[in-house]
């Protein structure tokens, strides 16, 4: 799971991430190492991942999620990215969606708020439902990529003013967005390894719920940094160039595709990953760019 993360590249011109395949996206050394910090979070074995809703539950859920998207959009996009509660909102009913796929539990028609169902899974236009990809991941995904020589101009075109694109790279040069998300992380992912470990020499096994429970904690801690470093960003611009850049990517057209995962074989995967004797310094070094 965004996130997501529970959520996956499918197309490549799509904006952000999309959603489904967790498991395999996670499943690497790299997909789980970050930074470190030891005023963050660790692993809880005791908070577990929210298990699927029922069909009914759910498409209400995605009802009232829907419908206060669409009135925070028309009311501020600012607080797209400020509201805390309606980004994570997303998230816990993105990681609902998926774990049913996974589970294959029948699911409501939900095509009227733009989930289509395609393959087993659902195909989705961002351009005409935006509620599934949330502003503050379009910002962190995005504009830390981008060349200001070739978009500054594009942006002064639609209204920015030479002094807001200064500040949007001068937000970027100093704050790195996978240092805020890589102090976070990286406690909860080696804090894993080490009860994946102490699991095994007590020969307990390791069950789903508890990797999905990992998951679930790192895909959250991990989106809501990348929402507060969004926010950080768009505390540089004011309300008119903030509609600016919503527009901006709005004009992006883009499709996602969710689909359920070789579960199995994705914890198998992971747990691989988090079994390795030097599991923690490649962790790491990879977090900080550098070869283990």
């Amino acid at each position: 799971m965004q996130v997501p993360s529970y959520q996956r590249l499918i197309k490549p011109r799509r904006r952000g991430r999309g959603a489904a395949g967790l498991l395999l996206w996670l499943a690497s050394v790299a997909a789980v190492a970050q930074a470190v910090d030891s005023d963050q979070k660790l692993f809880d074995e005791k908070l577990k991942a929210p298990r699927a809703m029922g069909g009914p539950e759910l498409k209400s859920t995605a009802q009232n999620y829907s419908a206060s998207f669409a009135r925070m959009r028309e009311a501020s996009p600012a607080e797209l990215v400020t509201n805390k509660a309606l980004f994570l909102e997303h998230f816990d009913l993105v990681w609902q969606i998926n774990r049913a796929l996974e589970d294959q539990r029948p699911l409501e028609d939900l095509s009227a708020l733009g989930l289509v169902k395609y393959e087993g899974g659902f195909r989705i236009d961002y351009g005409a439902f935006p509620q599934w990809q949330p502003f503050p991941e379009l910002v962190a995904s995005l504009v830390p990529t981008w060349s200001m020589d070739r978009v500054g101009p594009l942006l002064v075109n639609r209204g920015f003013r030479e002094s807001d694109v200064v500040a949007l790279k001068s937000y970027v040069d100093t704050h790195d967005l996978k240092a805020a998300t890589s102090a976070r992380t990286l406690p909860i992912a080696i804090s894993f390894s080490k009860l994946v470990k102490k699991y095994d020499k007590l020969k307990h096994p390791i069950g789903k719920d508890l990797v999905f429970a990992f998951l679930y904690q790192r895909g959250k801690v991990e989106a809501e940094a990348r929402r507060a470093w969004a926010e950080g960003l768009i505390r540089t611009l004011d309300d008119q160039r903030v509609r600016i850049l919503r527009s901006y990517f709005a004009e992006m057209p883009g499709t996602g595709y969710w689909a359920a995962s070789d579960v199995n074989a994705g914890v198998a995967n992971l747990l691989a990953v988090m079994r390795l004797p030097d599991y923690e310094q490649r962790a790491t070094a990879e977090a900080r760019g550098v070869s283990p």
